[in-house]
């Protein structure tokens, strides 16, 4: 009986919104993380701030999206949540599907064909956001 456990503390649990965003050869947008933190210099689909509380309104997170005051056309909210946990909390992404024309990639952002997505250092969670994403809004160029 001794020592005793102590049961673990519930994680809480952050939420965030992902962008796919599709330029029109079909190329998608990935950034690289700052060097320090969580997943310090790894490359992601790009995301809003991850917070404790309530789903962020996908409509107000558009607003603030990496390729603003560059608007995607037509951004829709994808059905589902891409859920994942780390060490320390559980993290929830509702992700947003835009398109847009041959822009340049934001500064520490680059395009990177879906075939060459492999190439670059992405975690465990932004390959669920791809696997999501391809999923439900599909990719490549338009037919």
């Amino acid at each position: 009986e001794l020592p005793r456990k102590r049961p673990k503390p519930a994680k809480p649990t952050r939420r965030g919104v992902a962008f796919w965003i599709l330029r029109a050869d079909g190329a998608v947008l990935l950034r690289r993380r700052p060097e320090r933190g969580l997943l310090g210099g790894m490359m992601e689909v790009p995301s809003s701030e991850w917070r404790e509380g309530a789903a962020p309104n996908p409509a107000v997170a558009a607003d603030d999206a990496p390729l603003a005051p560059n608007p995607t056309a037509g951004w829709r909210n994808l059905p589902g949540l891409v859920r994942h946990t780390f060490t320390h909390f559980h993290l929830e992404l509702t992700v947003l599907a835009g398109r847009t024309g041959h822009v340049a990639a934001p500064p520490g952002a680059v395009w990177s064909p879906i075939d060459r997505l492999g190439d670059h250092a992405l975690p465990s969670v932004m390959k669920k956001v791809v696997r999501h994403a391809l999923r439900h809004a599909g990719g490549g160029p338009p037919a």
